[in-house]
C-alpha cells in the first residue's frame, strides 16, 4: 500500500512539474500518461501546442479546451505531427490533403454548430517552424484542419496508454 501511495504521489508531482501529462480530456489521442521529451519533431511524433488567443478563446467558448497553463489560459493541445516544414498541402472538397492522406474537414461539430477555419487554405507549403498537428484517432478532432499550421511547444512520448491506438479509416 505504501508503494502505491508513493507512486501516486510521484505521478502527481511530475504532472504539476509539467513532465507528465495525463490525457483524460481529449479523445484525439488514446487516454493515458504521456511524458515530455526532448528531440527534433518527426512525423507521427506526439506533440503539444499552445493555441493563439483567437483560436484558444473560440475553443474555450465552445467547450473544446479546458483551463490550463498556456499563456492564453488553456491547456496545451496534444496531437500527432502529420505535417512538417516544407510539406505541401491543399484543402479541397472539405478535405485536407497532406502527404498522400486525406483528412475530412467537418462543417459542423458534434453539437451541430458550424466550425470555423482559422487559416487561409490557399497556403500550400508549411513554413519553417510550422507543423500540422492532427488526430488520426478520431475523425472529428478539432485540430490543424481548423487552426492551420502551428508551432510546437514540446514533444511527448506515451508511457502508459489505457486503450489501444487505432487509426480511423480515411
Amino acid at each position: 500500500m505504501k508503494w502505491l501511495l508513493l507512486a501516486l504521489a510521484v505521478l502527481i508531482f511530475l504532472n504539476f512539474r509539467h513532465i507528465l501529462y495525463f490525457n483524460i480530456y481529449t479523445h484525439s489521442l488514446p487516454y493515458g500518461i504521456y511524458m515530455r521529451v526532448k528531440g527534433s519533431p518527426q512525423r507521427d511524433d506526439f506533440a503539444a501546442t499552445c493555441l493563439t488567443s483567437p483560436i484558444a478563446e473560440y475553443g474555450m467558448n465552445r467547450g473544446y479546451l479546458a483551463s490550463g497553463n498556456c499563456d492564453t489560459g488553456t491547456v496545451a493541445v496534444l496531437k500527432k505531427i502529420k505535417g512538417l516544414p516544407g510539406d505541401r498541402f491543399v484543402v479541397k472538397n472539405n478535405f485536407l490533403e497532406l502527404n498522400g492522406h486525406s483528412y475530412p474537414i467537418m462543417g459542423r461539430d458534434s453539437n451541430g454548430r458550424a466550425l470555423k477555419v482559422f487559416y487561409n487554405s490557399s497556403e500550400n507549403v508549411l513554413n519553417t517552424g510550422k507543423y500540422f498537428l492532427l488526430s488520426d484517432f478520431v475523425k472529428n478532432s478539432w485540430d490543424s484542419r481548423y487552426w492551420g499550421p502551428v508551432s510546437i511547444a514540446f514533444l511527448l512520448k506515451p508511457l502508459w496508454v489505457f486503450e489501444p491506438y487505432k487509426t480511423y479509416d480515411r
